[in-house]
C-alpha cells in the first residue's frame, strides 16, 4: 500500500457561482433502449409472472410489481392495448395468476394496509393482516370496476366493490395464490393457504364449492372442460398433473413427465395437447395423455434455450427461463420469458406453433439498470444491444445477447447479489464488463471468451469493501472479515479458496464512489477517509485484469469537501473530478451525491492542483420523491454531464434532467430533458446513474436510468461548445 500527500495548490483555483437552474435547453435527440415503447403513452411491463390467452389471441398478463403500475396488461397482435391499473399503491400489489372469460378479467392481487395506515374495513384488511384475492374487471375496459355483492374496495385507488377476498393471513406471511382459471359460469382458485381448490360463481362471485387438493399450482382447462393443475417438482417428489372433475371435484393423478423435465407453466393447444414449459431444457415440451399417463410427442424451442448454439446470443426459439405460456384458437403460442438476475426483464413473444414462425415480440428489459457503449454495442448488467445509429428514435438498439450462463458459471455474482448498471472498458484491447449495484457496495468484473463462451460475460474479478453477508452461502471461501479482492486465477469462473487478496483484514471506510478509468485503474472515493486507487497491472494468462492491495495508493480526504461521493479520473489529461458535499451545501435526499463539484489537475503526477470548484444547481429543501439535485456525473470529451434525481415544479425542472458543464472551467453549457416520446422518467435510483461518451463522429451519447418505465434513456447531441 502506498500513501501519497494530497496537498492541493490553490493558486489557479476558480470558485464559481452556482445553485440556480438557469442554463439554456439544448437541442438533442431523446431516445431509449431496452423497451419496445418510449414510455410517454405506452411501456412494456418490467416482468410477467402469469398470462392467459383468449381464443382470438388477446393476452392478459399479471405480475406482483411494476414500478409504473403496469402490473396487469392487455395485449393483442403485438401491441399493448392498455394496463388495468389500480394494482399498485394504496395497499395494492399485483399477483402471479390471471384468468378471463367473455365478460370479465380476473386478476390475482395482494392487498395490504401500509402498516396499518389504511383503515377502511371495506377496502383494506385490519392491521397485521393482508388479503390475497381477485380483482374483477369488465373485459370491455379492464381499467374499470366490475362490482358484486360483498366485494371490497372503494377508498383511495381501489375499485369499488370489485375485490374478492380469498384468504386473509398474517402480513408477515409470504406467498401468493397459486392458480386461477375461469369458464363462463365458474371461477376456480388454487389457494395455498387452505390447500384447497375454491370454486366461485363467475357472475355473483359467491362460493360454490371447496375441494381439498393437498398441493396447489397453476390451473388451466382443456378442450373437454376438465380442469388441470400442475404440481411442480420438489426435492422429494417428481412433478405431476392433477385432472379435476369440475362438477364433483374428484381428482386423477396424471404422471409420466420425463425425469429430466422440471415444469414451470403449462397450457393446452386446440388439439388438446399439453404444452409444458421446462426449466431444464428451456423448451416447451408437448405431451398427449393416454390411459392416465403423459406421453411426450414433441417440443418447441431450441434445446438449451438462450445457451443453445452460440451461448447467450438472442434469437428465435431461444427461450430464457419461461414464466408463462398460452395458446389461442389458431394455435399461436404466446411465451413470457427472461432470466433477469435482478431488477426485472420481459420478453413477450408469439409464434405459430406448427412451424415456429415468429408472429411478434415485445421487450421490457431494463429495470434498475444502466448502459455503457463499446463501439456499436451497448451493455447493461446482463444484456448486450447492437446499436445502429442510422435508425430512428427508439429503433437504434437491437437486443442481441444475454450475458449470464447460470449453468456453467453458477457463482456469477449477478446471480447472488442485486446488480445495477455497467461500464465497458478495454484493457490490452480486450473488452471487459464492470458491473456495479444500486448503492455502490461492490464492483464486479467480467471478461469475454467468444471462442468458448459466445456472448457470455465470465466472472473475472470482484472488489468487496467488507465481508458479504448474502442470503445464501456465496461466496463460500471469502475471508472471515475485512475488504477483499478476488481474481479468477484458474479461469473457471468460481470463487476458489486461494484466489482472494485479503489486504490488511479491515473493512474499507464508508464509500459510495467506484470508478474504472480507461486504463483499467479502479478508484474508490470514501466519504470522509480519502481516495483509494488500484492501478491495473495488465492481464494474466487467463485474460483477467490484475489489481491488488499491495499496489493500492491512498490519498487523503480533500479539504474542499465535507463528503466525497462520486469520482471520475481522465487518463488523457491527468484530471480528477470529485462530487460531494460541503458544510453549507449538502445532499437533500440520502442517496444523491451532493451539489459540490471540483476539478483537480496533475493528480497522479503529484501536483493535485484545484483548478475550479462549483456548487451545482439544486432544489434546497427537496427530499424523497420530490428530490431535485445531482445524483451522479460523467465526463466525456470537454464536458461534464450531471444527472438529476427528479423534478421540481418550482424550479421548472422535468424528470430526466441532465445539466452539462465545461471541463476547462466548470461553466454551464445547457441542459437536456426528455422529449414527448419519453415523458416522465423515474427518480434516479442507482448511485452511478449516468454514462457519457463522445463518438468518433463527434456526437455525444448520454444515457441515464429510467426504472419507472423499464428502459434506459439515451440523449444524442451533435454539437456542444
Amino acid at each position: 500500500m502506498i500513501f501519497r500527500s494530497a496537498g492541493v495548490s490553490l493558486a489557479l483555483a476558480t470558485a464559481l457561482p452556482g445553485g440556480e437552474f438557469n442554463s439554456p435547453p439544448l437541442e438533442a435527440v431523446s431516445s431509449w433502449i431496452g423497451n419496445s415503447y418510449g414510455g410517454a403513452r405506452k411501456w412494456i411491463q418490467q416482468d410477467i409472472a402469469a398470462l392467459t390467452v383468449m381464443g382470438d389471441g388477446t393476452v392478459f398478463t399479471n405480475v406482483e410489481w411494476d414500478e409504473a403500475g403496469g402490473n396487469a396488461g392487455e395485449y393483442r397482435d403485438g401491441e399493448l392495448i392498455r394496463y388495468a391499473m389500480h394494482t399498485h399503491g394504496w395497499g395494492n400489489n399485483g399477483g402471479t395468476v390471471v384468468a378471463a372469460n367473455s365478460r370479465y378479467l380476473y386478476l390475482g392481487m395482494q392487498v395490504g394496509n401500509e402498516g396499518g395506515g389504511l383503515k377502511d374495513p371495506e377496502s383494506w384488511p385490519p392491521k397485521g393482516k393482508q388479503w390475497f384475492g381477485i380483482s374483477r374487471r369488465p373485459r370491455a375496459d379492464i381499467t374499470r370496476d366490475a362490482p358484486f355483492a360483498g366485494g371490497k374496495g372503494g377508498e383511495g385507488d381501489t375499485l369499488k366493490d370489485s375485490f374478492l377476498v380469498v384468504a386473509e393471513v398474517s402480513d408477515d406471511l409470504k406467498g401468493a395464490l397459486r392458480g386461477i382459471c375461469a369458464d363462463e359460469t365458474r371461477l376456480f382458485i388454487a389457494d395455498p393457504y387452505s390447500s384447497t381448490l375454491k370454486v366461485y360463481d363467475a357472475e355473483t362471485m359467491q362460493p360454490i364449492a371447496e375441494w381439498p387438493t393437498g398441493e396447489t399450482g397453476p390451473l388451466a382447462m382443456d378442450q373437454k372442460l376438465h380442469l388441470w393443475m400442475l404440481v411442480r417438482a420438489t426435492d422429494a417428489k417428481p412433478a405431476h398433473m392433477l385432472r379435476i372433475d369440475t362438477t364433483s371435484g374428484s381428482q386423477s393423478r396424471i404422471e409420466g413427465f420425463p425425469n429430466d423435465l422440471r415444469p414451470i407453466a403449462f397450457c393446452f393447444d386446440s388439439k388438446g395437447r399439453l404444452l409444458v414449459a421446462d426449466d431444464v431444457s428451456q423448451q416447451i415440451r408437448i405431451h398427449e395423455e393416454k390411459e392416465g399417463r403423459l406421453i411426450e410427442i414433441g417440443s418447441f424451442g431450441k434445446p438449451g434455450g438462450i445457451l443453445a448454439e452460440k451461448p447467450g446470443a438472442f434469437g428465435n426459439q431461444k427461450l430464457n427461463q419461461v414464466s408463462a405460456i398460452g395458446c389461442d384458437a389458431k394455435d399461436n403460442l404466446y411465451v413470457a420469458h427472461d432470466a433477469q438476475s435482478g431488477g426485472g426483464g420481459t420478453v413477450l413473444e408469439s409464434y405459430q406453433l406448427a412451424d415456429a414462425t415468429l408472429n411478434w415480440r415485445l421487450f421490457g428489459l431494463t429495470f434498475v439498470d444502466m448502459a455503457d457503449l463499446d463501439g456499436n454495442s451497448a451493455y447493461t448488467k446482463e444484456e448486450r444491444f447492437s446499436m445502429d445509429f442510422s435508425k430512428g428514435t427508439g429503433k437504434e438498439a437491437t437486443y442481441s445477447a444475454y450475458t449470464i450462463n447460470r449453468t456453467k458459471y453458477p457463482q456469477d455474482p449477478r446471480l447472488h447479489i442485486w446488480s445495477a448498471g455497467a461500464w465497458m472498458r478495454r484493457i490490452e484491447d480486450k473488452p471487459l464488463l464492470f458491473v456495479n449495484d444500486m448503492n455502490a457496495e461492490h464492483l464486479q468484473v467480467y471478461r469475454f471468451a467468444p471462442e468458448t463462451d459466445g456472448e457470455i460475460a465470465i466472472p473475472s474479478g470482484f472488489f468487496a469493501k467488507k465481508r458479504i453477508e448474502p442470503k445464501d452461502t456465496w461466496p463460500a471461501f471469502q475471508p472471515g472479515k475485512g475488504a477483499w479482492i478476488w481474481r479468477d486465477q484458474d479461469g473457471n469462473g468460481a470463487f476458489d479458496p486461494a484466489e482472494f487478496d485479503k489486504g490488511d483484514g479491515q473493512d474499507l471506510p464508508a464509500a459510495q464512489g467506484w470508478w474504472v478509468d480507461h486504463s483499467g485503474g479502479i478508484w474508490l472515493a470514501t466519504e470522509q477517509s480519502g481516495l483509494r486507487y488500484f492501478p491495473c497491472q495488465g492481464l494474466d494468462p487467463r485474460g483477467n485484469p490484475k489489481w491488488d492491495f499491495a499496489s493500492m495508493i491512498r490519498f487523503p480526504h480533500p479539504a474542499e469537501f465535507k463528503e466525497v461521493k462520486r469520482i471520475r479520473y481522465d487518463v488523457t489529461t491527468d484530471a480528477l473530478y470529485l462530487g460531494g458535499t460541503t458544510a453549507e451545501d449538502t445532499n437533500q435526499h440520502w442517496k444523491p451525491m451532493g451539489p459540490a463539484l471540483a476539478r483537480y489537475d496533475g493528480w497522479l503526477n503529484g501536483e493535485h492542483q484545484l483548478t475550479w470548484k462549483t456548487i451545482l444547481p439544486y432544489a434546497k429543501g427537496s427530499s424523497g420523491h420530490e428530490s431535485c439535485e445531482p445524483m451522479s456525473f460523467d465526463v466525456a470529451g470537454d464536458f461534464i454531464f450531471v444527472a438529476y434525481t427528479g423534478a421540481s415544479k418550482q424550479e421548472g425542472v422535468k424528470t430526466g434532467r441532465v445539466e452539462i458543464f465545461r471541463t476547462r472551467d466548470g461553466s454551464a453549457v445547457g441542459h437536456l430533458e426528455p422529449g414527448s416520446e419519453i415523458g416522465e422518467v423515474g427518480l434516479q435510483d442507482i448511485r452511478e446513474t449516468i454514462t457519457a461518451q463522445r463518438r468518433e463522429n463527434g456526437e455525444y451519447m448520454v444515457m441515464i436510468e429510467d426504472d419507472y418505465k423499464s428502459k434506459v434513456v439515451m440523449y444524442r447531441i451533435k454539437e456542444l461548445k
